[in-house]
C-alpha cells in the first residue's frame, strides 16, 4: 500500500513538474495596405502601409510556471509595406516589447507598451481615419506607447479590466533641466458586458518637452460608451486634453451596421478650442468607413474622412490633411487590403 501511495506521489510531481514547464511562442502579423488619395493645401496620391491596422509582425510567448503563475512576453515590430522600411522611427521592437508574470491577482508588465488610453479609444477607433487620430488626441496619435513601463492589469470585475501604468520616461538624471521627460502615469478600464461597451481613462505627463526647464504638463482624459442594438452598434465619446492654457476638446459619435460579411460605419465630431485661444480653431470632422470580410483573415476596405477648419484657426491647429489650411476643408479617401498571419 506505501508503495503504491509513494507511486502516486510520485506520478502527481512528474505532471505538475510538466505542467509546470509547459510553454509556447508564437509568431504573428499583419500586412496592410492602401492606395491613398487626400487634398488639402494640395493633392496627392500614394500607396500607404497599414492604414486600417498598422503593418507588424511579432512573437508573443507564455510559459506556465505552475500555481496558477505563468510568464509571458512580447515583442512587435512595425514596418512600412510600401517600402520595406521599419516603423517608429527605426526601431526594432517600436510597436511593444515587454516581459511579465500573470497571477489571478491580475498581471504585472514591464517595458514598452500600449498606454491605457490606447486600449480605451480603440472601442470607437484609433486607425489613421478615424477621428482621435486626425484630432490628434494625446494617448492616440501621440503618446500611445510608452518606453520604460510598468504596468498592472486587474482580472477581469464582472467584465470590468482596469490598468493601472508608471512610465519612468527618458531615465534622465536628476541633474537634468528636464529630469521628468516623458514620465507618466495613467489609468484606464474598459467594460465589456452583454451587448454594453464602456471605458474611461486618464493620462498624466508630467514633462511632454524634454528640451525647456522644468515640467511642461499634459493631461488628457476620455469617457466611451456604447450600446449594440444586434442591427446596428452606436458609441459616443469625450475627450479633452490641456497644456498650459490649451483645453482641446473632441465630442463625437459612431455607427456600425454589420450586413453579412459587409460592415459599414459612419461617424462625426466637433473639436473645438485646439489651443485654448479665442480665436475660431475649432474643426468638424466627418467619417465614412466600410470592409469586406474575404475570409477569416483578409478584408478590402475603404475609407473617407473630411475635415473642416475654423475660419480664423490659430496657427498649428489646423487638422486634417495635407497642410490644412484655416478656415478650408481637407479630405482623404483610400482602399485598401489587409490580411492577417
Amino acid at each position: 500500500m506505501k508503495k503504491h501511495l509513494i507511486a502516486f506521489a510520485a506520478c502527481a510531481c512528474l505532471a505538475e513538474l510538466a505542467s509546470a514547464q509547459t510553454s509556447s511562442v508564437t509568431l504573428y502579423g499583419i500586412a496592410d495596405a492602401a492606395v491613398e488619395r487626400i487634398k488639402g493645401a494640395t493633392s496627392l496620391r500614394r500607396l500607404s502601409s497599414g492604414q486600417w491596422n498598422g503593418s507588424r509582425w511579432g512573437l508573443r510567448g507564455t510559459e506556465n510556471l505552475g500555481g496558477g503563475l505563468s510568464a509571458f512576453f512580447q515583442l512587435e515590430q512595425g514596418y512600412t509595406i510600401d517600402n520595406g522600411q521599419l516603423g517608429q522611427g527605426g526601431r526594432a521592437f517600436g510597436r511593444q516589447a515587454f516581459v511579465g508574470l500573470s497571477s489571478p491577482m491580475g498581471d504585472i508588465r514591464l517595458g514598452r507598451q500600449y498606454s491605457p488610453f490606447d486600449d480605451v479609444a480603440a472601442l470607437v477607433g484609433t486607425k489613421t481615419y478615424d477621428v482621435l487620430n486626425v484630432a490628434r488626441a494625446v494617448g492616440v496619435e501621440n503618446n500611445d506607447r510608452l518606453d520604460n513601463t510598468i504596468t498592472y492589469l486587474t482580472p477581469s470585475l464582472a467584465g470590468l479590466v482596469v490598468q493601472v501604468q508608471y512610465s519612468l520616461g527618458d531615465e534622465r538624471a536628476t541633474t537634468d533641466a528636464s529630469r521628468n521627460s516623458n514620465k507618466s502615469y495613467s489609468v484606464g478600464g474598459v467594460y465589456k458586458s452583454g451587448r454594453v461597451i464602456g471605458g474611461f481613462a486618464f493620462i498624466n505627463i508630467i514633462d511632454v518637452d524634454g528640451t525647456a526647464a522644468g515640467d511642461q504638463r499634459r493631461r488628457a482624459g476620455m469617457l466611451v460608451g456604447g450600446y449594440d442594438f444586434g442591427a446596428l452598434r452606436f458609441n459616443a465619446y469625450a475627450h479633452v486634453q490641456g497644456l498650459a492654457a490649451e483645453r482641446k476638446r473632441i465630442l463625437g459619435g459612431n455607427v456600425l451596421v454589420p450586413v453579412g460579411a459587409f460592415t459599414g460605419a459612419i461617424g462625426a465630431a466637433q473639436v473645438t478650442d485646439a489651443t485654448g485661444s479665442t480665436a475660431d480653431d475649432d474643426a468638424t470632422i466627418f467619417t465614412l468607413q466600410g470592409k469586406y470580410d474575404l475570409s477569416k483573415r483578409t478584408f478590402v476596405y475603404a475609407n473617407l474622412t473630411s475635415v473642416s477648419n475654423g475660419g480664423t484657426a490659430a496657427t498649428g491647429s489646423n487638422l486634417g490633411f495635407n497642410s490644412p489650411l484655416r478656415g478650408e476643408s481637407s479630405n482623404g479617401f483610400q482602399l485598401g487590403l489587409r490580411h492577417a498571419f
